[in-house]
């Protein structure tokens, strides 16, 4: 077997044997229990009549330590894991199964409900349910495993061959499946922890789980791959998750956008935990500055901000130490992601591909040595995004001289408004700026006179009384007139899909009919 996936987890298994690999639940397992356990998954598929090289789809949740035990079987198996948010729908389900080719369905109790509701599960060779009764044609996990053999076998697996399938958070439509090769994520795994400062035998406080992706390939693989333990801690409040990163000493949290303040409220309540923590890694869409330098108040130069996708598997830029040390060069490192990691090299550019100089905003393209295999059986959307080698992002914005580079929004979502370029996440940064707003997304809608109109939706923290004038008023005095929002919408929440990202479409859709397209004064 090749430097593989399946390698990586087997050679961690070895050497970290007795070591606590993973926590959930109240449960823990050690390394080699896991490793075990995963060969004992791979057999039960063959036992089954599943050949290596299969796709088998997994739908878990972070409650159950068996989760890891998945991943790590069907990478020792040979077998190509299909990744399914379990936020998904029914029909989001059957979407991904049908369209990966999926054979057989691994899933924890949380989702089992939806998986039951799922039309296509009917016709799969396996499907595993952990915990809880299994549904009407599922097997017992448990049961399966334990009646399956646990030794190792030798599967020939390469590193170009596919070993996981990941699907885009499909804002505009059913989501594309990702192909991911051993290549690509054996050279984030061993990326990730020299980008995100990972101690050995370290201890991750993850206050996230398994719906994303990228969570895999960024948090939990590279741990596993460093002898260090992931504890599941989803839905902790700032009390627990402080408390838990004392009592256990962790070397590395995770801050998602909307848990930043709840990792400040655990961090100010427990400062001990920064004797041992090493690493905050920030994820899950652009920090306001402003919040991003109280951070770094609190947490010193622990912050590790980073930017990368779904396609190019892992980290595509850094910033590092000396950065918020006030070390680097950077025009405004608290509105940065940093610079191009050295597995990696990215640029801007015009509409033409041209390159851009300093300070111009295009779109950003990337090359690296983790980029992606292409989306499953979509031929043109792979020629489309990857040419030359090189992978056109949709994202716009730019570098400063010092090569530190800049987010401004996606391609799509520019909103041309009287002839001048607004960027939407320019404008929401600034509204999320407001005391009473805990939300916000802008968009542009029709316009007769301006050709579009920045239009904002809103939503309010509980018992808020600010008006649409009041919002405006703020803006404007944060934003050129142009920029301020022309149409606003309170809403008690935002649309969002399994990826947490909020549908933009959906939300023009709902207040299109409900505005005046003749244009008015800005």
């Amino acid at each position: 077997m090749s430097d593989t996936l399946g390698t990586l987890f087997a050679n961690a298994g070895r050497r970290f044997h007795d070591n606590t690999a993973v926590m959930a639940g109240g449960e823990s397992r050690t390394f080699g229990e896991v490793v075990e356990q995963g060969w004992r998954l791979a057999h039960a598929l063959r036992d089954r009549g599943i050949e290596p090289g299969s796709s088998v789809a997994a739908m878990l949740g972070a409650n159950r330590v068996e989760s890891l035990e998945v991943y790590v079987g069907l990478a020792l198996g040979g077998y190509t894991a299909v990744h399914v948010n379990d936020r998904l729908t029914p029909p989001e389900v059957d979407h991904v199964v049908s369209d990966s080719g999926a054979v057989a369905l691994v899933h924890t109790d949380g989702p089992a409900a939806v998986a039951a509701a799922a039309t296509t599960t009917a016709g799969l060779a396996a499907w595993f349910a952990i915990g809880g009764d299994p549904p009407a044609g599922a097997e017992s996990y448990a049961a399966a495993l334990s009646a399956a053999a646990h030794e190792p076998v030798r599967v020939d697996v390469f590193p170009e061959d596919i070993a996981l399938v990941g699907y885009t958070s499909g804002t505009t439509g059913f989501p594309k499946g990702v192909l991911v090769s051993h290549r690509a994520v054996v050279n984030c795994v061993k990326l990730v922890p020299y980008a995100y400062r990972f101690p050995l035998q370290g201890h991750a406080a993850f206050p996230g789980g398994w719906s994303f992706v990228s969570g895999l390939w960024g948090v939990i693989f590279p741990h596993f791959y460093t002898g260090s333990t992931v504890a599941f801690i989803p839905g902790a409040t700032p009390e627990e998750w402080g408390r838990h990163m004392v009592e256990h000493g962790a070397t590395f949290t995770l801050g998602l956008t909307p848990l930043i303040p709840g990792l400040m409220a655990a961090l100010r309540a427990h400062p001990a935990a920064l004797n041992t923590l090493q690493s905050v890694l920030h994820s899950g869409g652009p920090l306001p500055p402003e919040l991003a330098a109280d951070l770094v108040a609190l947490i010193d130069d622990r912050l590790v901000e980073t930017y990368g996708m779904t396609e190019v598997v892992g980290p595509i830029t850094i910033t590092n130490r000396a950065d918020w040390r006030g070390g680097g060069a950077a025009d405004d490192i608290f509105a940065s992601v940093g610079r191009p990691l050295p597995t990696s090299s990215m640029w801007v550019a015009d509409a033409d591909g041209n390159p851009l100089p300093p300070g111009e905003v295009g779109e950003l393209v990337i090359e690296a040595d983790t980029m992606f295999s292409g989306y499953h059986n979509a031929p043109e959307k792979t020629a489309a995004a990857l040419r030359d080698g090189a992978y056109r992002t949709g994202d716009l914005g730019y570098r400063d001289k010092a090569g530190y580079y800049y987010l401004t929004g996606r391609a799509q979502e520019l909103i041309v408004t009287g002839g001048a370029n607004v960027y939407p996440a320019e404008v929401e940064r600034v509204l999320l700026l407001m005391e009473d707003v805990v939300d916000a997304a802008v968009f542009g809608l029709p316009d007769e006179r301006w050709g579009e109109a920045v239009s904002a939706a809103v939503v309010l923290r509980p018992g808020a009384t600010t008006t649409a004038d009041e919002v405006r008023e703020f803006a404007r005095s944060q934003l050129a007139g142009f920029k301020k929002p022309v149409h606003l919408f309170f809403l008690d929440a935002l649309p969002r899909n399994a990826a947490m990202k909020v549908m933009k479409h959906v939300l023009m859709e709902q207040v299109a009919d409900s505005v005046d397209t003749t244009g008015g004064k800005r």
